[in-house]
């Protein structure tokens, strides 16, 4: 607005700004009365508001075409017929000269066209960003929703874990409750940022792994590369904790010999994720109808925040093998 504001204020009171200057390059000539001018000019800008603030939204756009052109030339004869005499009356010109109706016609034109191009672009333009913040808040409602389904099912899953302590192990009950403190307090508390640093998210890992070793003990084969992280790299919260937990509750049942492998590295700011667990061979091992809730979540994730993502999930050889490489912030 102060940017309209300064441009219109120059345009309109450009001929006493300039007068001199005027007067220099017409000094063979009369020049013209820079009042007459000043007023010509504010006329202009009042046809161009006229066209952009009341006839194209009232005329064009709630009464159709045919009435706004009808509307539109009635206002321009107007404006021409004034412009006539404010030039007649600034130049000294006669009225019935060819050239000086000519001269007074085709600026009228030009503003109109001017105006029209410039109202039809703002509303394009203010289209395109209402669509956008309406995209971004329906983003983010989805987004939220996944979050929301994501950690009662990881919550869910965990206390599993403890029932099958409590039962087994009962020494070990209180040392998980207390990682469990802390696995919650990370999703409750530093979870609802959009962006965690890597080494949070890393450490709410290896929480998560040191728990699960806690209930599982010597039973599964664990190896763990969780290499260090250099610079100040952001990422998604809860992200990859989907892939791990999968490969948990996938990779213990009915299998010979159950091992996960798991192996983080950064590279620059390209992350590498590789999680695999051994899969039982047996056709009738059960699996759990909910499990899927985790991946599918995260898949959607990803598709939403890093359009630019690699994942790959096979299984091959008895293995379920995840990879995932993503640009982090």
């Amino acid at each position: 607005m102060l940017l309209q504001l300064v441009f219109w204020c120059l345009f309109i009171f450009w001929p006493l700004i300039f007068r001199s200057s005027t007067v220099r390059v017409r000094r063979f000539h009369q020049p013209p009365d820079p009042v007459y001018m000043v007023a010509l000019n504010a006329l202009a800008v009042l046809f161009f508001y006229l066209n952009t603030r009341i006839l194209i939204p009232r005329f064009l756009e709630k009464k159709g075409l045919s009435v706004y052109l009808l509307t539109v030339a009635g206002c321009g004869l107007v404006m021409v017929l004034l412009s006539m005499q404010l030039r007649s009356l600034a130049f000294k010109a006669d009225l019935t000269d060819v050239r000086f109706i000519t001269g007074t016609i085709f600026p009228v034109l030009f503003i109109f066209s001017i105006s029209t191009t410039y109202k039809v672009l703002n509303d394009f333009h203010r289209r395109q960003q209402l669509e956008k913040e309406r995209e971004n808040e329906r983003l983010k409602s989805e987004l939220s929703f996944l979050r929301s389904q994501i950690s009662p099912h990881f919550l869910f899953n965990i206390l599993n874990s403890i029932v099958s302590l409590a039962r087994f192990k009962p020494e070990s009950v209180e040392p998980a409750t207390i990682q469990l403190a802390e696995l919650m307090r990370y999703m409750l508390y530093e979870s609802d940022e959009a962006k965690v640093p890597m080494d949070q998210e890393i450490r709410y890992l290896r929480s998560y792994i040191d728990l699960q070793t806690l209930r599982l003990g010597k039973k599964v084969q664990i190896e763990l590369d969780l290499g260090p992280v250099a610079g100040n790299h952001c990422i998604e919260p809860m992200l990859l904790i989907p892939f791990v937990e999968n490969a948990f509750k996938h990779g213990i049942g009915m299998i010979t010999r159950p091992a996960i492998q798991l192996h983080l590295h950064i590279n620059e700011r390209t992350l590498h994720f590789l999680v695999k667990n051994k899969v039982s061979m047996q056709p009738d091992d059960p699996k759990d109808h909910h499990s899927g809730i985790g991946l599918k979540n995260v898949e959607r994730r990803l598709n939403l925040l890093y359009p630019n993502h690699d994942l790959q999930i096979r299984e091959h050889e008895g293995w379920y093998e995840v990879q995932l490489t993503l640009e982090l912030s």
